[in-house]
């Protein structure tokens, strides 16, 4: 997607500590929404009062989703993205009530970390598109 800088703000999260594929999921959720609605959704998850419809072998929840969890910690992630995502709209000037939020994520680089046994851990890039 080509950005155009004078219509569209954007913000990028690098090697956020979330699951990409539960990332990719949230940005389904939350995509052609407002900002306003996105971040009051978001909460409701943190609240476990919606669950995000996600993709694989998961249990039902209530409504007439197939499979849903209540991931906190991505939601609190994006939470701060589209905080930071409104104040760059703010910034270049657009009416943040109009903008459309659109996501992608991407599998980070996932370094080795430990002393004697060595893990790794989730990462994730995030860019959240508001036009």
């Amino acid at each position: 997607m080509k950005i155009e800088k004078e219509t569209m703000a954007v913000v990028h999260g690098k090697d956020l500590p979330i699951s990409n594929r539960q990332s990719i999921d949230v940005c389904r959720f939350i995509k052609d929404k407002s900002i306003d609605e996105s971040l009051k959704l978001l909460n409701d998850v943190i609240k476990e009062k919606i669950a995000i419809p996600m993709r694989g072998e998961l249990p039902h929840r209530k409504g007439a989703m197939a499979g849903g969890r209540y991931p906190k910690k991505i939601a609190l992630h994006f939470i701060k993205l589209l905080k930071s995502l409104s104040s760059n709209a703010l910034r270049k000037n657009l009416e943040v009530t109009k903008l459309k939020v659109h996501g992608m994520a991407n599998t980070a680089s996932r370094p080795a970390r430990g002393g004697r046994f060595r893990r790794k851990f989730k990462r994730s890039h995030v860019t959240l598109i508001a036009k």
